[in-house]
């Protein structure tokens, strides 16, 4: 264990300054995979690529407003300048991801990730390697837990039932509904579709709690070739009671 705390700290205190840019590279390219990798599992805009570059290029200009500053008295004041500025451009990027959709804001979470992959990387840069890989363990953890509280505890879904009604148009029809309803990633087994004379009939269970979740009814009736919808009111808690899907 003795051997290996030295490598639990400062690495540029350890390594040459060859091998420690390696080694910091590195291991910022797993730590923001890994954060990339949830984000894109749950098909967010900021996925494993997005996270990756973001960073490695925090640590990149961690390391080089290290490299560039040196070790003379004079410039230890300049070691952290070009690295401070990472928090002020990781910001537009973070801006990006956030988009107001229907009345309703998307994106924070995905926004607030992006912002702490680049302060995991500022602080890999910075030589603290191990303290890195925690922090990534630490936001991945946190990003799970949450969402299962939320969904189980705090805010559980709470479902209802609506039917549309739609022209088929040579099946054109269906596949932008369908489009629809994996954007809100509706399951199958809440859905069906019966034919009811010229037109079809497609029932859809969603959750009417959220706002978020409950837009997908502007965009179903968005679609020119839907004629009416029909909505129920009382709340339904599980995907049953459908018809069989034809």
């Amino acid at each position: 264990m003795n051997t290996l705390s030295p490598y639990l700290g400062d690495l540029h205190e350890v390594l040459s300054p060859h091998w420690c840019g390696i080694a910091l590279v590195l291991v910022s390219v797993v730590c923001g995979m890994v954060v990339g990798a949830e984000r894109q599992f749950k098909q967010k805009a900021a996925g494993a690529r997005t996270c990756t570059l973001i960073c490695v290029g925090s640590a990149v200009f961690t390391l080089a407003s290290i490299l560039i500053a040196g070790d003379s008295v004079a410039s230890v004041a300049d070691r952290t300048r070009i690295a401070a500025q990472v928090v002020t451009g990781v910001g537009f990027l973070g801006a990006g991801a956030i988009i107001r959709h229907r009345g309703t804001v998307m994106g924070l979470t995905t926004g607030a990730t992006i912002w702490t992959v680049a302060a995991i990387g500022v602080v890999i840069g910075g030589g603290y390697a191990a303290a890195g890989v925690v922090l990534t363990a630490l936001v991945v953890g946190m990003l799970l837990a949450v969402q299962w509280l939320e969904r189980r505890v705090l805010e559980p879904c709470q479902h209802t039932r609506c039917q549309v009604a739609f022209r088929n148009e040579s099946g054109k029809t269906r596949v932008r509904l369908l489009k629809v309803l994996d954007d809100y990633k509706i399951p199958d087994a809440a859905w069906s579709v019966t034919t009811e004379g010229d037109l079809e009939l497609m029932d859809v269970e969603y959750c009417h709690y959220h706002r978020r979740h409950r837009s997908i009814l502007f965009e179903l009736v968005d679609i020119p070739a839907v004629v009416e919808m029909r909505r129920e009111r009382s709340p339904r808690q599980v995907y049953a009671q459908l018809p069989t899907k034809k």
